[in-house]
């Protein structure tokens, strides 16, 4: 049952990656950098599709061994992703993102900032504006595939991206 659980959970989090992949694609967005100053539906959604490519990597493209998902292998710190094959791999998903130049962090690109917890079988992100921008965007995902949207305590209710 508890092997069962696991596969299912994986199938679940690579559908959502595929499907995040088939609506970036269809949409044709495309990925860039806005100066701090921008405007921040554009780096929050830069933001949501630097996820996407990490949760790729992290889930399918740096645990395939022969074509299937290894359950052993381990999730990758960020310093460890931003250098591996894999990671190019799951930026060739999405458009326009090879442009785009990641640093070493924590502010990966200009005015977002990600925080990546990595413990053995599992992982936690946090990539959001940086800490000086009042009631700025925060999104949060895990190896589920999921991402969240999250609204500091005494902003407003209704998220950057809007409805969808």
């Amino acid at each position: 049952m508890k092997r069962t659980w696991k596969v299912f959970s994986l199938l679940i989090a690579v559908c959502l990656v595929a499907i995040s992949i088939h609506v970036q694609r269809a949409t044709g967005q495309t990925l860039t950098a806005t100066s701090p100053a921008g405007a921040s539906n554009d780096q929050a959604r830069l933001a949501v599709n630097i996820i996407r490519v990490i949760n790729t990597a992290e889930v399918v493209d740096c645990r395939e061994k022969g074509g299937n998902i290894d359950e052993n292998e381990k999730f990758l710190t960020w310093d460890e992703l931003l250098n591996a094959p894999c990671f190019k791999q799951a930026q060739s998903h999405f458009r326009g993102f090879n442009e785009l130049s990641l640093s070493s962090g924590p502010e990966i690109v200009p005015g977002i900032e990600l925080r990546l917890v990595v413990s053995g079988k599992h992982y936690n992100l946090w990539l959001g504006q940086k800490r000086e921008v009042n009631c700025g965007f925060a999104f949060f995902s895990d190896e589920r595939g999921v991402i969240y949207e999250g609204k500091a305590i005494g902003c407003s209710a209704q998220g950057v991206l809007g409805k969808p």
